[in-house]
């Protein structure tokens, strides 16, 4: 299955170097399970074409593809989508996925295409502020990632990608909100569940209008 690779991969970059070889040595980040709070909020969407940004092995771009959907994979690592491109293929599904190797901090999607955009665990605030433009009037944002709390756990881990308490509000204040959830790491806890900020937020069909599900 071929890999559409962006003019941003042309040069092998650290962070490509670094992902390649962490998937050649095994690492799954989140396993292949589609994240528990993206698969509690299935209810809403209904298919069309989708984007999985940063999709690593891509456990939601075979969810996708699975419940109909177009799906649009891209990653940094061309080795994260050559596996990916094997479970395409062994599940019979390559009309409906295209997978795409791209510099998520150069990359960006064209505008007006998408349905839905689905990121978990990844965080690229000039990648966000192009999502308005790059869904369709009623088309969603699924996004779930670790915010500060995380570094409670994980001292190495790089402040600048972990979200501010309460910064999806701010981010996707002009949004329709259909679910919202911040979860708080307890003293002395460990579980990184608690470590997550989670939004779907809808792009309104006319003017903006924000609404929390309740």
């Amino acid at each position: 299955m071929k890999i559409i690779q962006h003019p941003s991969v042309a040069k092998l970059s650290y962070d490509q170097s670094r992902w390649d070889k962490r998937y050649r040595e095994g690492h799954h980040a989140g396993g292949l399970r589609p994240d528990p709070w993206v698969l509690a909020h299935q209810r809403y969407l209904s298919g069309g074409h989708a984007l999985d940004v940063a999709c690593g092995r891509g456990r939601h771009t075979l969810w996708l593809a699975r419940l109909g959907y177009r799906v649009d994979a891209v990653d940094i690592s061309y080795e994260g989508l050559r596996r990916l491109a094997e479970l395409v293929e062994f599940e019979g599904l390559q009309d409906r996925v295209r997978l795409i190797q791209a510099d998520l901090s150069v990359w960006r999607p064209e505008s007006n295409i998408y349905d839905l955009i689905l990121v978990t665990r990844y965080l690229n605030r000039e990648l966000i502020a192009t999502f308005w433009d790059a869904l369709q009037p009623g088309g969603l944002v699924l996004y779930r990632t670790f915010h500060t709390d995380w570094a409670r756990i994980r001292s190495d881990f790089q402040r600048g990608f972990l979200l501010q308490p309460g910064e999806f509000t701010r981010l996707f204040a002009d949004w329709e909100w259909l679910a919202y959830e911040e979860r708080r790491l307890p003293p002395g806890g460990q579980d990184h569940e608690d470590c997550n900020s989670a939004i779907l937020a809808r792009k309104p069909l006319t003017a903006s209008s924000n609404t929390v599900e309740t």
